[in-house]
């Protein structure tokens, strides 16, 4: 720990007691991971009661419930502090050299690092251990009417609140992004929501939703004796910000040292080499070397926005609303003999869905405006006021403070359509089976839940036009599914007595089947500065590689967006090249690419499960069955094409390929066992 011991900030609680990680070029890391340690504890209080009426042909239902959860969630990114070392020179041949191979270049990385030149120093530290709380109140009353014996309707409506988070102690704050465009910056700071601070509700400035009344219908009609036609429609609600991206966690209850800067070592290593300083200049002189630690974590004083470097906020719309699913569905099924036959359209419409911002602070596409509507540059210079188109307003953070605003909005639409149909056979003869097939379409423009804004490309481009530039075929869409089970019990030898019916009789054979038509994927930009070229930027006259990450706004530094499509993306779908690598291009910079989100699909996915058993019968009443059983019968393997992977990033040299297989995916496996049935 050198000169300052414990400047490492292992032990500085009960949640830090873990050894800083440090990374090294071309070795393995050594420390703890990242978000370690983890305390997660969550609790659910229920009080319901819920009455049954029967009056005539009526049978009415009414309740209420209310739920009172509890959470506390602790994951520091880097409690205990993190280093990385490996320097641009370190990979750097000598001017008129031969370039160098992986193993000088580990050794350069290796004698940079023991010479204490980290490229990168951080810490970030949730100062306390937020208590969240939430409620749900809630009622609903529902009649279901027997009209005549043939018909039957079924009605209600349904009420829900969802409470914002709250925090035991007010250790919770969001950042009123649209707010603080306004400000100037003398009242920026006001944007910051305290719970329970100057007259801001406990919900840190959240207001809560009292919109939610669903009402619901259903019918069932027996048209024919064996014909009967079922539908139905019904709002739900949900509460959108049960996520991360939405904890609130934002200083003052936070400290964040993450520095772009370089050790003083590191600064002379690549100026002695190169001339120059390639990486990020020089950290402070007290954090400047690998000696002297990281600073103690400690509450940042928010009195002044300006002076906290760097900054950046989790945020939520302060008019965040539930989530809304309109469902609908028209089935009729038709019986058959011992057969039921089920045709029906299922169909949902969400509104007001979570929509998970990377960062709303980012410039417009570069030709437009160059700076970010909270502007980072001098505004002190004309040319940058004239130049920073209509976004702009008058509130400067210095250089390199306000690094990213994450916004959670209630914005996000959805669509799903699907004809869903399956043919059941009773057990008869011997013979039972369900067969189902759907054909359908989701669209959204959203990311899944799951994905909490993890999907690569999502909201890069302009988040500000979201509905114009993400809408497309939702991460869940399987738009084929055929699944079968059958199960068949051999008549054979059912009369049979003794030792030929112990040989002969009591088989039985079934299966489970799959096919599925694949998951799909988005076509990002990605690799290096593989198209060779370069643009002036203009907020600070320098010349920049141009590279084939973030082409709509490049001088944001953000992730990744999409390129344009030039021709028909179908292709062989063969694993070398699966599908038309040429039919896209990078666009060019300031613009956004025409490819949609989710443009194509992966792999089909398919499997067979096959299984034989064997009764013996024991006694009157005891059998025992032998049950040989495979998995994946036919071996075949499913692939995926993963969201964000490099099979799918214009520029990897993986680009168009299929390596990975599917999650779902098991290699053929047999089992075999003995049941006993009584």
């Amino acid at each position: 720990q050198g000169n300052n011991p414990g400047s490492f900030a292992a032990n500085l609680n009960d949640r830090s007691k873990n050894l800083t990680p440090i990374g090294f070029p071309g070795l393995s890391d050594i420390g703890d991971g990242s978000f370690v340690p983890l305390q997660d504890i969550d609790n659910t209080f229920q009080y319901l009661g819920n009455v049954s009426w029967t009056k005539g042909n009526h049978n009415i239902k009414f309740g209420a419930s209310y739920l009172r959860r509890q959470a506390r969630n602790v994951q520091n990114p880097y409690v205990a502090g993190q280093y990385g070392f490996g320097l641009n020179t370190d990979s750097t041949a000598p001017t008129g050299g031969a370039t160098l191979t992986q193993t000088q270049q580990r050794n350069n990385g290796i004698a940079s690092t023991l010479a204490g030149a980290f490229s990168g120093e951080q810490r970030q530290v949730d100062l306390t251990a937020p208590d969240y709380r939430t409620y749900e109140p809630s009622f609903f009353v529902q009649d279901s009417w027997k009209i005549s014996p043939k018909l039957t309707v079924l009605y209600g409506v349904r009420y829900d609140v969802f409470t914002p988070f709250t925090e035991v102690h007010n250790r919770i704050s969001n950042f009123n992004f649209v707010q603080a465009l306004g400000q100037t910056p003398a009242t920026v700071t006001s944007s910051l929501k305290l719970a329970n601070v100057n007259g801001v509700n406990g919900h840190a400035g959240i207001s809560t939703d009292y919109s939610n009344i669903a009402p619901r219908i259903g019918f069932a009609y027996s048209l024919l004796p064996q014909t009967v036609i079922r539908g139905g429609f019904g709002i739900s609600y949900f509460p959108g910000n049960y996520t991360s991206n939405t904890d609130l966690k934002n200083v003052p209850f936070l400290s964040n040292f993450q520095p772009s800067c370089q050790s003083a070592v590191a600064v002379q290593i690549e100026t002695n080499f190169a001339g120059r300083n390639t990486g990020n200049g020089q950290c402070a002189p007290a954090y400047s070397a690998f000696s002297q630690g990281l600073p103690q974590a400690s509450a940042p004083d928010v009195s002044n926005l300006q002076n906290l470097t760097p900054l950046s906020f989790n945020t939520e719309s302060p008019n965040f609303k539930s989530a809304v699913i309109d469902q609908f569905n028209l089935q009729v099924e038709q019986q058959v003999g011992a057969n039921v036959i089920t045709v029906g359209y299922v169909g949902n419409i969400g509104h007001h869905l979570p929509q998970v911002i990377n960062d709303i602070n980012q410039p417009a596409p570069y030709s437009t405006n160059p700076n970010s509507p909270l502007y980072f540059g001098n505004l002190a210079n004309p040319a940058n006021r004239a130049n920073s188109g209509p976004r702009r307003l008058d509130v400067q953070f210095p250089s390199g403070n306000l690094s990213g605003v994450g916004l959670v909005q209630s914005e996000g639409i959805s669509n799903y359509n699907g004809l869903q149909t399956s043919f059941q056979r009773r057990l008869s003869q011997g013979l039972s089976f369900d067969a189902n097939y759907t054909w359908s379409k989701g669209l959204s423009d959203n990311t899944g839940f799951s994905q909490e804004g993890d999907q690569e490309g999502f909201s890069n481009a302009n988040p500000f036009r979201l509905r114009q530039t993400e809408y497309g075929i939702a991460e869940n869409d399987i738009q084929n599914r055929f699944a079968l089970s059958a199960n068949y019990e051999f008549q054979y030898g059912k009369n049979f007595t003794g030792l030929k019916k112990l040989a002969l009789a009591g088989y039985h054979i079934n299966t489970i089947s799959v096919w599925q038509s694949g998951k799909p994927f988005t076509i990002l930009n990605g690799g290096g500065n593989n198209d060779n070229t370069s643009f002036i930027d203009p907020a600070t006259g320098n010349t920049v590689n141009e590279a084939y990450g973030n082409r709509a706004v490049p001088n944001n530094g953000g992730g990744r967006d999409r390129p344009n499509q030039i021709g028909n993306p179908l292709g062989n779908r063969s694993l070398h090249q699966f599908f038309n690598t040429a039919a896209f291009a990078p666009q060019p910079t300031g613009t956004i690419g025409t490819t949609q989100r989710n443009s194509l699909f992966g792999p089909n996915f398919r499997h067979v499960d096959l299984s034989l058993f064997k009764d013996f019968q024991v006694t009157e009443r005891a059998t025992v069955q032998f049950r040989a059983e495979s998995y994946n019968i036919s071996n075949t393997p499913s692939y995926i094409i993963p969201l964000g992977s490099g099979n799918a990033q214009l520029g990897n040299p993986a680009f168009g390929t299929v390596t990975n297989f599917d999650p779902n995916y098991n290699p053929r496996l047999y089992q075999f066992a003995l049941k006993v049935q009584f």
